[in-house]
């Protein structure tokens, strides 16, 4: 009920009012009267009615004045009626500039009386309504942010039972701003907002807090864990319908009363086990007891998938991203461990295209995987981005290498050729030529049609076979000469490729020329 004071110089016209009126009927009670302006003044100060019905014509402060004092009194929400007896323009004029809601006539037409009451107290309603909400959102704000708590006093100003329990809920979309249909965090908090109020049945609706970019922050009350339970999956269901892919992370259940800092926490916890929960609502309660996994990078296994990005092995390396993921949820890494993995793999794979002689320009996947260090997204769409951006350093560093491939293998060939009795390697080859050695291997099989050891040791021996017919040079000796570190892999190599061992080729090869 709204509070009316009735303000008038003749009693018998607020007996009048009183007995005429459906005061109640019209939303109001009458707290108090008064028969002139300065005791209209002290009462308006005493019971702050939220109406006063003056009369405009009265001894010492007429109705005027009084509508001005009391409004420059700072009691600004209170509306007025002016009831007068004389139809004068000049009074309904500086009524209007006052705010007078209305300008009666007397005798009051109990009909166009109440009419005018109705009027005002929907006003009313809608002003402390929004009141409520002004207040309840600074409230909130200064909750959230650990400035102040609340007790149960100001909960029961709000309507909600000291019986009330309370989970916050931080709601965060999936994806970006260009992947859903919303076009921007300004529509998705409209959108969020809309459902909440609509959807969600509770004695109140605080405000929408921002954690963070496509995250935010909803309290959600009941009389009993199953109450939240309910009002959270309905607003979920009614997400989808927008459609927004969301992953809502709840805090445990209890008093809103001085413990929505600890609420905050809980739901920033359960945020850490998105990628070890598929779950579409994560509740705090049901994760807090499994243990997530912090691991450091493994440079192994990180240096593996790059090898096979440097050696264009494509199946293998799909195959490997696909694994790796799929233990990211098994071994229950947390959402931070699994982005410091995606960063550092992403930084190792960039030093080898740089290496290969392309930039970071050349890769046009590359903004769509660093989105995923800026942007909350599934535990697929990240294995996705992550393959997209490994499949083509792939590529990349590929196209950097054919238009040197031929040139360069000539070069390694004849490098072969003039170091083949040093001790020379696959291995050792690549470094010198700045390249990978299983791609080394791949290219110089691909040109010559026969493999890298293959040749060598075809060249140790045929240089071996010429010092065995030229030379005096004892076995050992030749083995030395031609790069065989040892003398009996040397022989056994010699007779493998020849059916001879070295002696028997000396003597044939001897007898021959004699």
């Amino acid at each position: 009920m709204h509070k009316v004071m009735l303000v008038d110089d003749e009693m018998f016209v607020r007996e009048g009012m009183k007995t005429l009126i459906d005061w109640e009927g019209c939303g109001y009670r009458i707290c108090g009267e008064a028969h002139n302006g300065e005791q209209a003044l002290r009462e308006a100060a005493k019971l702050c009615p939220d109406l006063i019905v003056t009369d405009i014509r009265m001894p010492g402060i007429d109705g005027l004045e009084l509508i001005q004092r009391v409004s420059q009194s700072g009691q600004t929400g209170t509306k007025f009626i002016v009831v007068s007896g004389y139809n004068d323009f000049f009074y309904a004029q500086q009524s209007i500039k006052y705010g007078v809601c209305d300008f009666l006539l007397k005798p009051i037409d109990k009909r166009e009386f109440e009419q005018s009451l109705s009027r005002i107290a929907e006003v009313l309603n809608q002003e402390k309504e929004t009141r409520k909400k002004q207040q309840a959102e600074f409230l909130f704000y200064e909750w959230v942010t650990g400035k102040k708590g609340t007790s149960l006093r100001e909960m029961g100003d709000w309507g909600v039972s000291s019986s009330i329990l309370s989970g916050y809920a931080i709601i965060e979309i999936n994806g970006k701003a260009d992947m859903v249909h919303l076009a921007a965090a300004a529509a998705y908090k409209t959108k969020i907002k809309e459902i909440y109020h609509r959807v969600v049945k509770q004695p109140i609706h605080f405000p929408i807090y921002e954690h963070g970019r496509q995250r935010y922050g909803l309290l959600f009350i009941g009389e009993g864990e199953e109450e939240i339970r309910h009002n959270l999956y309905r607003f979920s269901e009614q997400l989808v319908n927008v459609p927004l892919d969301v992953t809502i992370y709840v805090s445990a259940f209890s008093s809103p009363a001085d413990c929505l800092q600890e609420q905050i926490r809980e739901a920033g916890e359960a945020l850490r086990y998105k990628y070890a929960n598929d779950e579409r609502i994560i509740f705090y309660e049901q994760v807090k007891e499994i243990t997530l996994s912090y691991p450091s990078v493994d440079d192994g296994q990180c240096q593996t998938l790059v090898e096979y990005i440097e050696e264009a092995r494509l199946e293998q390396l799909m195959t490997a991203m696909k694994d790796l993921f799929a233990q990211f949820r098994a071994r229950r890494l947390s959402a931070e461990a699994v982005q410091t993995f995606i960063l550092y793999f992403v930084q190792k794979a960039l030093q080898l295209v740089k290496g290969a002689g392309a930039c970071e320009e050349q890769l046009t996947t590359l903004p769509r995987v660093l989105e995923c260090q800026d942007y909350p997204f599934r535990l697929e769409e990240l294995r996705k981005r992550v393959m997209d951006f490994a499949v083509e350093c792939c590529w990349v560093v590929e196209e950097q290498r054919k238009p040197l491939s031929l040139c360069e293998i000539h070069k390694i060939k004849r490098y072969i050729e003039e170091h083949y009795a040093e001790n020379i390697s696959l291995k050792s080859i690549a470094k010198q030529f700045y390249m990978n050695p299983v791609y080394l291997g791949q290219l110089f099989k691909k040109t010559y049609g026969f493999y890298f050891k293959e040749f060598l040791l075809q060249l140790r021996i045929g240089q071996a076979k010429k010092l065995l017919r030229t030379t005096n040079l004892r076995i050992y000796e030749v083995a030395e000469k031609v790069g065989f570190g040892s003398v009996d892999y040397f022989v056994t190599q010699f007779e493998k490729m020849e059916g001879l061992t070295p002696s028997e080729y000396r003597k044939k090869s001897t007898r021959s020329i004699l």
